[in-house]
């Protein structure tokens, strides 16, 4: 078994927005959570989403699968966005309280470990 991403590390919180709906009023609806324990790296690098089009992510969010709290499928809130017609936003917080701004996520990929379970989650964010 691969050891977690080290604790060090991971000292952002990231705030999530998935879109649910829309209310009567024609307003989007949102789900909105809260992971502890993440890592946002800048990034500047072309990626192809699951829609086959090509994308610059300006990061990468690293959530471990062991360390980040609460665990959330990632994979599902980007499903339940698409059935929303919208996307998944994030805003990511560091250790110091700062807001590193807003993020579409563009890329959802869950990595595996030697023993083929969830290691951790990389999100391509734009």
């Amino acid at each position: 078994m691969l050891a977690p991403i080290p604790s060090r590390i991971l000292r952002d919180t990231v705030i999530i927005k998935v879109p649910t709906g829309i209310d009567r009023y024609q307003a989007p609806q949102y789900a909105e959570y809260t992971v502890y324990r993440v890592h946002l790296q800048a990034d500047d690098v072309t990626r192809k989403t699951a829609g086959n089009t090509e994308v610059t992510l300006k990061g990468t969010l690293y959530v471990d699968a062991r360390l980040s709290y609460p665990a959330l499928d990632w994979d599902t809130l980007q499903e339940t966005a698409h059935k929303a017609g919208s996307q998944v936003t994030v805003e990511v917080i560091n250790r110091r309280g700062k807001s590193s701004g807003s993020y579409t996520v563009a890329v959802v990929d869950g990595l595996p470990d030697d023993e083929d379970n969830l290691h951790h989650w990389e999100i391509g964010v734009v």
